[in-house]
């Protein structure tokens, strides 16, 4: 069972390298892949930046609406009640929308030291993502560049890894932005509620 394994593992090894260690130009399925992929990428952050904007607007709206007319909300019935819970979820949606807008500078630089400099030492093959690489020198970076113009797996490689990074964040913004439109849904359902049983029960 083990030697099963490590044959594939090996034969997977050996397919990765023959596709990339070569002189040849990649096959244009690849570069319609890579550039459609590209395409995704650009429009899920553009997507993750709209849906944050719309929830940042909503609740800052909400927000100073309560504070300004909280005083004429808590005439009416569970009023007081109505408006502290919206302006609780709101205010948590807002922090969360806040967090999966704000620019992940930050999160992506430690990703790629912790993944991909690990991994891969080189500055040839971990330098060129926009951003981080700021650390080489001039003459380190036409170096490293010049390597990369000569070898496709270089140039292949260095889009992949840089296309996990950037998704591995993506991901995370998005699961963040779940957490704010839940937070905004609760307390809009929490009120629309509370508002009806309160007038179901004193027509009864």
């Amino acid at each position: 069972m083990q030697s099963t394994e490590n044959d594939e593992t090996k034969g997977l090894k050996d397919t990765v390298e023959t596709l990339y260690r070569t002189k040849k130009e990649p096959r244009k399925s690849m570069a319609t892949f890579q550039r459609n992929q590209n395409k995704i990428m650009v429009n899920m952050v553009n997507v993750l930046d709209r849906k944050a904007a719309i929830l940042i607007r909503i609740n800052t709206t909400l927000i100073s609406g309560i504070v300004i007319f909280f005083e004429h909300i808590s005439e009416i019935e569970n009023g007081m009640l109505i408006g502290l819970v919206l302006v609780s979820c709101s205010f948590v949606s807002l922090v969360l929308a806040l967090l999966a807008a704000k620019p992940p500078l930050s999160r992506i630089m430690k990703s790629h030291k912790k993944e991909i400099v690990s991994n891969y030492p080189d500055p040839e093959t971990n330098s060129f993502m926009v951003g981080l690489s700021g650390y080489l020198s001039l003459k380190e970076y036409e170096e490293a560049y010049h390597k990369i113009v000569q070898s496709q797996e270089l140039q292949i490689g260095n889009q992949v890894r840089t296309h996990y990074v950037f998704e591995k964040n993506m991901v995370r913004g998005f699961k963040i932005l779940e957490h704010s439109y839940n937070a905004f849904l609760v307390g809009f359902v929490f009120t629309v509620l509370v508002f009806v049983f309160s007038n179901v029960i004193r027509l009864l």
